[in-house]
């Protein structure tokens, strides 16, 4: 006989099991939605470089996206951003990225280096300081598809009022752990920020 308390146990886990399954199909759904119109400028936000200071497949997928909306006019200039990695010997994030994007055809001019953003609330605190000099009325964050909820969110709350999005072309195994990780990381980013 199954108790009235060990009933509402399992109600309560059914419900925060739908709510997880919720959120995940949304989180999916909003990264994985890229915007098709234009912006003043795309951020991409880091990810790990190398030991030989080359981008990792992940990073890489985030600059060629960024490097996609810039040849199609789509964007004017490109903020790349990410921390120094400097733990393990390698050139900034941003550095980095934005050697790849100079030699993919980029004018060094049309590139934002930003070495200061250890993690999205830095990158978007980073582009909001940036872009009292620049005055872009609209951006589009480029990310991984799990990661681009909280990037809009982040964004948005600092002031930042025309936010779209684009995620990468790739996937990875490895995406599933991301897109689980999102879960508690964009409820924390809510509650701290």
């Amino acid at each position: 006989m199954v108790t009235k308390k060990k009933r509402l146990v399992r109600r309560l886990f059914g419900l925060v099991v739908l709510w997880i399954v919720i959120h995940l199909i949304y989180v999916t759904l909003d990264g994985v939605s890229d915007y098709k119109g234009s912006a003043d400028i795309a951020v991409v936000l880091g990810n790990r470089v190398d030991a030989d200071s080359s981008l990792s497949p992940v990073l890489e997928a985030r600059v060629d996206k960024a490097l996609l909306l810039y040849r199609q006019g789509r964007v004017r200039r490109i903020m790349v951003s990410g921390g120094k990695g400097m733990k393990t010997g390698k050139v900034p994030e941003g550095m980095a990225m934005k050697r790849y994007l100079i030699r993919h055809g980029v004018p060094a001019d049309r590139i934002i280096e930003d070495n200061d953003g250890e993690n999205t609330y830095l990158t978007a605190v980073d582009f909001k300081k940036v872009n009292e000099s620049l005055h872009c009325q609209s951006v589009i964050v480029v990310s991984t598809f799990y990661h681009i909820t909280r990037c809009k969110y982040i964004f948005r709350k600092l002031g930042i009022r025309h936010v779209h999005s684009a995620s990468s072309d790739v996937f990875y195994a490895d995406d599933l752990f991301g897109l689980l990780r999102e879960f508690p990381a964009l409820y924390k980013y809510m509650l701290i920020y």
